[in-house]
């Protein structure tokens, strides 16, 4: 009974010693294989090259949508889980990409397999103005037929309608890389550019960006907290992290316009519009702080730039309004509110605009 104990004893101590030799093993492993660049995770098993499956699936508002429709022109695809926030990241930065070449013959679909979430996904549609269809993959077709592996995973589709790129996740250099990405299956750029796009060192080379993101985000959640003291100094702290951070001195000069301070508004707005002279957001803003500085024919003539550039532009709608009522145009003053009130969202049912009912994309 003795011997036997022992024996039991000796085996259990060897197997949890073989444990923790095989463990240590993998761990040493992985870290080489982190260390070298090289990746462990695909997001689909199809290769590069091969021909992509063709689909059909039901869009959110019950059209049956299939891919061969797309035949001949480059389709992003986008399978995510709509409860990640890594994936709703991908669809924000889609959904700027998409902007920016829909007219060149790039085509964007968003999948997801959460068929009983549907409310829920209508809501992430409207609050981040997502103009792609986002299909509904309730069977888990697609997801089989590309044997997805990971959310949110991202497929560039070619003009032949193969694989050209399977990405997994998403990384802080998503929107660069598949900016390059378009640009490449485009023709813009060569293959060596593509390389210095997708090179390692330019993942990490902005390292003030990077800071500027990670003050910028939480000076917005004290944004909609109404916390305006302490999103003015967070802000201001990533405009110190990188000072032609754009979006920083946007919401940097609608924080300072509600605090009723319009000539640092103006200027932190016409620094934004150095950065960004198309910003509708910059516009926007430096309109309402001209309307509060008494400069009503400049707020006028910069308040329709912005609703040139977007036409839903209900706060520069609302300060064409005001610009219109105190130069004594009640005419005109009317129709711009009432313009405002055809491009607002339901739920705002007063006058006064939030400063995040502008900068929810922002991110």
């Amino acid at each position: 009974m003795i011997l036997r104990n022992s024996i039991s004893r000796h085996i259990s101590m060897s197997s949890h010693k073989t444990f923790c030799i095989r463990l240590i093993t993998a761990l040493i492993i992985f870290s080489v294989i982190s260390l070298s660049g090289l990746s462990v995770v695909y997001a689909i098993t199809m290769k590069e090259g091969d021909a992509a499956p063709d689909f059909t699936l039901n869009s959110l508002k019950d059209e049956a949508i299939t891919s061969s429709k797309y035949r001949g022109s480059i389709v992003f695809l986008l399978y995510l889980n709509t409860e990640q926030v890594r994936s709703l990241h991908a669809l924000k930065n889609i959904q700027s990409l998409y902007e920016n070449y829909r007219s060149k013959g790039i085509q964007v679909l968003g999948v997801t397999a959460d068929a009983g979430e549907r409310e829920s996904i209508l809501k992430i549609v409207k609050e981040n103005k997502l103009d792609f269809p986002i299909l509904v993959d309730s069977k888990r077709d697609v997801y089989g037929n590309f044997a997805i592996r990971v959310y949110p995973s991202t497929v560039i589709i070619d003009r032949g309608s193969n694989v050209a790129y399977g990405i997994p996740g998403h990384s802080l250099s998503y929107k660069v890389k598949m900016d390059g990405r378009f640009r490449y299956l485009l023709g813009e750029i060569s293959a060596e550019e593509l390389q210095a796009v997708m090179s390692p060192q330019r993942e990490v080379s902005d390292e003030a960006l990077i800071n500027a993101e990670r003050r910028y985000n939480p000076a917005l959640t004290f944004t909609r907290s109404r916390l305006n003291d302490q999103a003015v100094m967070t802000v201001k702290q990533s405009i110190t992290a990188k000072p032609d951070f754009s979006k920083s001195y946007i919401l940097l000069g609608f924080l300072l316009l509600e605090d009723g301070e319009a000539d640092e508004s103006h200027d932190a707005f016409t620094k934004a519009l150095t950065l960004d002279p198309d910003s509708k957001d910059a516009k926007t803003g430096l309109g309402g702080a001209l309307v509060e500085k008494g400069e009503l024919d400049r707020a006028v003539t910069v308040l329709a730039e912005a609703t040139s550039l977007n036409p839903r532009a209900h706060r520069a709608f609302y300060e064409l309004g005001r610009a219109y009522s105190l130069k004594g145009d009640v005419s005109k003053s009317a129709e711009m509110y009432k313009r405002r009130s055809f491009t607002s969202h339901p739920s705002l049912c007063t006058v006064q605009v939030r400063i995040t009912d502008i900068l929810c994309r922002c991110g």
